[in-house]
């Protein structure tokens, strides 16, 4: 105490620092507070024992095999192609949520487009038509994660404010 009460300005700059660090380390421990709950439901197991992990890589799984039999019924194109890129990112980058950029929204388009070439051709049968049924409900179960879908809202909400985007990771994902 004798140390700040004999100089007024070691005293001020002690004052002046310890004012800097506190809003500062108040936004870094919110960000990691709310990255932990956006974890935390991307985790957690619904009433049916799923988890918004494993549905986003059941996902990836219908995705790639939508892709297989679609090409086993009309030629390979781009938009195959995409499909199958996006659905690996989401194998190889999805056991974190922030780690995850716009394969979700890639699979959607690309699987879309892919199911209206199919209809059109008159090729929209059996095993292709099953693989894209289950790709559509991976999509459909994704979306009514509610509890997780609205973490990650807050999470990027949070995130785009100064200071801190400075302390966050990627934006999360949110199925809409």
């Amino acid at each position: 105490m004798k140390f700040f009460l004999e100089n007024r300005v070691r005293a001020g700059v002690i004052l002046a620092v310890i004012i800097l660090i506190t809003p500062i380390f108040g936004t870094w421990r919110s960000v990691a507070v709310q990255a932990g709950r956006v974890e935390k439901e991307f985790t957690k197991k619904d009433q049916f024992g799923e988890t918004v992990s494993a549905t986003l890589s059941d996902l990836a799984y219908h995705s790639t095999l939508f892709a297989d039999l679609y090409e086993q019924a009309l030629e390979k194109d781009e938009s195959c192609a995409a499909l199958r890129r996006a659905a690996a990112e989401i194998e190889n980058r999805g056991a974190h949520p922030t780690e995850l950029g716009c394969e979700y929204t890639i699979i959607e388009r690309n699987a879309e487009t892919l199911f209206n070439r199919l209809l059109t051709s008159g090729k929209y049968k059996d095993d292709v038509r099953a693989a894209h049924m289950a790709l559509c409900s991976d999509v459909s179960i994704l979306q009514k994660y509610d509890d997780y879908n609205d973490a990650a809202k807050k999470y990027n909400k949070l995130t785009d404010l100064f200071p801190a985007s400075f302390f966050a990771k990627k934006q999360a994902i949110v199925f809409e």
